[in-house]
């Protein structure tokens, strides 16, 4: 790999062989923490001859919700308990590298938002979460994504709840329980034949909306699930995970949205959604 700053200098120009591990990449960083900032952040204008993108890039809905999920690889101990597995690409390499937590974008819109708050909120109250978000979470940031550039699953089956634990003047707390039935269902042997993907996957969650501000501020979810079949050939010919089906997890968490970061749209936005349309008819 090649690092350069913003403004076009080259870190680590004596090395030919950086690799995205940290024995490398730290005199680089060292590097560029000792650059002043004018080559750090450097004032960008852009030329005359820039076009517009053909597809621009969408912003989120305005007074909606945005929410950061990531994807990781699970197993099951000889203790029952789940944790987190490291798996790598090409493991048989010397320079095999762990296999990166993935992430990706999920938006709600203000109406979607709106639906999530009971209008007289009472403890232990029960709100079924409207199908579209259903869907759209199950299948976009509840799926199995490891493997980078994976479109959405189909839904089979999916349901999620909200349950009123605590309400006052200051807000409202709910607990989120969840699941899904996603793609092909298990036929319980292993193939290489592409689009035979499928999973289930349980998801518990708090959510905490702010009376005051009149918006969340709280939308923390994790979940673990079984994934099987195959995508892209990825789990026979670059990370080769010993049990079939696998275990995956995912963790959600809410973001302000004040930095470009926070606007890259949900990944099943612009590319390979096969469940339709992002928002539904909108």
């Amino acid at each position: 790999m090649v690092v350069v700053t913003a403004a076009g200098k080259k870190l680590g120009a004596e090395r030919h062989d950086l690799r995205m591990r940290s024995r490398e990449l730290a005199p680089v960083l060292e590097e560029y923490r000792a650059l002043p900032d004018t080559e750090r952040n450097p004032a960008l204008v852009l030329g005359e001859n820039v076009t517009p993108p053909k597809r621009p890039v969408p912003d989120p809905p305005k007074n909606g919700l945005i929410v950061r999920g990531y994807c990781t690889y699970l197993k099951r101990g000889d203790d029952g308990q789940i944790d987190r597995a490291k798996r790598f690409y090409y493991e048989q390499n010397p320079d095999r590298w762990a296999a990166e937590t993935q992430s990706d974008m999920l938006w709600l819109t203000e109406a979607e938002c709106k639906s999530l708050v009971p209008a007289e909120a009472r403890v232990g109250q029960a709100i079924e979460v409207a199908s579209a978000i259903q869907e759209r979470f199950f299948t976009t940031i509840g799926i199995d994504y490891m493997e980078g550039s994976v479109n959405s699953l189909p839904a089979r089956d999916t349901a999620m709840t909200l349950r009123v634990e605590r309400a006052d003047a200051d807000g409202i707390e709910m607990r989120l329980d969840g699941y899904a039935r996603l793609g092909k269902e298990f036929d319980g042997a292993p193939t290489r034949n592409r689009d035979s993907r499928g999973s289930e996957v349980r998801v518990l969650g708090y959510l905490h909306y702010d009376a005051r501000r009149g918006a969340f501020d709280r939308f923390d979810l994790v979940g673990t699930g079984e994934v099987w079949g195959n995508k892209m050939d990825y789990t026979v010919r670059e990370v080769r995970i010993p049990e079939y089906p696998w275990l995956y997890g995912i963790a959600c968490e809410l973001v302000p949205g004040d930095t470009p970061m926070e606007h890259i749209p949900p990944y099943n936005l612009l590319h390979y959604n096969s469940v339709g349309p992002y928002f539904g008819d909108h």
